[in-house]
Parts: structure tokens; C-alpha cells; sequence
């Protein structure tokens, strides 16, 4: 049985014939599906189901109205008075790493199995945490905070927080390859069948659970930097 291959950088699948040639990947291409999906989705939501919504919910509506219901209550519990302005984020965010991370099924690599995808979520949400932290608190009562509860453990702090989007990244992408190798070694061992089962597990479950963790962590950072 020949070893598992599994590229850790992105396979370009064409080349943009501008500026010398600019390669666009498959991590970039999936996650243009994934995108391109939910604005469709969203259209279709807005203006065919929309209008037909009735004041007592029922069917894809009640999926739908508890959905948005979760995602506001989730992140009001979290950052309080910038809920309402975070959980349009907060939700998008969730569906995109929902698809992303469970694309497998359908036979594409997931982005999140590769670091660069990881770390610009990460980044965004690194931003998110350093612009309500200063919007709560001002810059100066931003950077005062990293001198509590005493002043000489603010290089500390200043290090965790940098360690931060680094860390989300690495979570996301760690779990969601291991994941990949494992179906992938499952496949080359039991071909039939038991992939599909295991795939439940080890791509579904495992890829709705890390996007939880995700939201999760982003909110709870941003929780602290307002505190």
C-alpha cells in the first residue's frame, strides 16, 4: 500500500494572465464557491422567501428565524452592547467555516487545510478585537490595559495578544487537516463504505464543532478587550 500525499501548499488551477501571470488556487477557488453559494442563498432568501414570511414561524422559516435568533443572543451574551453590531459578522463567519470545513463531502479540499486561509480569518479577528477593545475604551485605556494588574507584565501581555492569531489559526488548520489524513488513510486502508460512515464523524461533526470553537474564542477574546 503506497503512502498518503497530501500537499500542504495550494494547487494553482489557473493563471490570471495579468501582471506576469497571477495563479489562482484551489483554497482561493473553493472558498469563491462557498462565498458565491451563500450571496445566492441569500438572494433567494431575501427576495422569494421573504415576503412570504408569516408572523407565526414554521418550516424554513423557524430553521431560519432561530438560526439568526442563536447567532444575536450568542454574541449579545459575549460583547453586550456591540452584539447587534458583531453577529452579522459573527454569522457569515460561522456559515463560510461551516461549508469550507465540511466541503469534503462533496469531494473538494477544504481552504481551512491550509494556514494562509486560517491566519486571515485569524487576523480578522485579531483587528476585531484591538477596534472594539479601543472603541470601548480609547487608545489610551487600551494600552493601559496591558499594565494591569501591574505594570511590569504588560510585555507579557502584549506578547499573549500578538500569540493570538497565531493560535486560532493554528487550531483551525491543525484539526481540520488532521481530520483530511485521517479519511485520507481510512480510504486507502477500507476503500468502500466505511469512509462514508467515518466521514460523519471526522469531517461533519469534527467540522461544525471546530467552527464553534472558532466563534467562540474570536467573541470570548473580544469580550476580554472590552471588559
Amino acid at each position: 500500500m503506497k503512502g498518503i500525499e497530501i500537499d500542504m501548499n495550494p494547487k494553482t488551477w489557473f493563471t490570471i494572465p495579468i501582471m506576469g501571470g497571477i495563479p489562482v488556487t484551489d483554497a482561493v477557488c473553493v472558498s469563491w464557491m462557498v462565498v458565491a453559494g451563500l450571496i445566492i442563498f441569500g438572494l433567494i432568501v431575501r427576495f422569494y422567501y421573504f415576503p412570504k414570511f408569516q408572523e407565526i414561524p414554521r418550516g424554513f422559516q423557524n430553521i431560519l428565524e432561530l438560526f439568526v435568533e442563536w447567532i444575536y443572543r450568542f454574541t449579545g451574551d459575549s460583547t453586550h452592547e456591540f452584539g447587534n453590531g458583531l453577529a452579522p459578522y459573527v454569522g457569515s463567519l460561522a456559515l463560510y467555516l461551516a461549508f469550507t470545513n465540511t466541503i469534503e463531502l462533496i469531494g473538494l479540499r477544504p481552504p481551512t487545510t491550509y494556514i494562509a486561509i486560517t491566519l486571515a480569518l485569524s487576523i480578522m479577528t485579531f483587528f476585531l478585537i484591538n477596534y472594539y477593545g479601543i472603541r470601548k475604551k480609547g487608545v489610551w485605556g487600551r494600552i493601559r490595559d496591558y499594565g494591569k494588574p501591574v505594570p511590569f507584565i504588560a510585555p507579557i501581555k502584549v506578547i499573549t495578544d500578538l500569540a493570538i492569531p497565531v493560535s486560532l489559526a493554528s487550531r483551525l488548520f491543525g484539526n481540520i487537516l488532521g481530520g483530511l489524513v485521517v479519511m485520507e488513510l481510512i480510504r486507502k486502508v477500507v476503500p468502500l463504505v466505511v469512509p462514508a460512515f467515518l466521514s460523519i464523524y471526522f469531517t461533519l461533526f469534527d467540522g461544525i464543532i471546530q467552527t464553534f470553537i472558532f466563534i467562540t474564542l474570536s467573541l470570548a477574546f473580544i469580550q476580554e478587550a472590552i471588559e
